[in-house]
């Protein structure tokens, strides 16, 4: 507020101005102004279809390579047992059989005494 005013405003005053319209203008520049307008400013247009269209291509891409990873993920199921898969076995049942004298090794007892034996010296 005015520092020069004796008084404050009161509020009839103040709803006063704040209730007026400020002019600025002359009625025939507002006049004129209401004509120009509607040639002047168009119609707003909302977007409807521009983000939609925006992710057509890339959201197609996109699609097609996922079906395309669960086709391949559908289609390797698991491999059919082969004749190698039986002579494999059949070798680690040998290879086993050929272990088993060794088999001793593998109780605590024996394998501390073979720790605690002293190393040979070569000479």
């Amino acid at each position: 507020m005015n520092s020069n005013s004796p008084r404050p405003p009161t509020d009839f005053e103040l709803d006063r101005l704040l209730g007026s319209r400020l002019k600025r203008t002359s009625p025939e520049f507002e006049q004129r102004w209401r004509e120009l307008r509607g040639d002047l400013i168009r119609p707003r247009r909302f977007p409807t279809l521009g983000w939609k269209r925006a992710w057509w291509w890339p959201g197609l891409g996109t699609l097609t390579l996922a079906s395309l990873t669960v086709a391949l993920v559908l289609r390797q199921g698991p491999a059919p047992l082969r004749p190698e898969t039986r002579v494999l076995f059949e070798e680690l049942l040998a290879l086993d059989a050929a272990l088993q004298p060794a088999q001793l090794l593998l109780e605590t007892e024996t394998r501390d005494a073979l720790l605690h034996l002293p190393a040979p010296t070569l000479r």
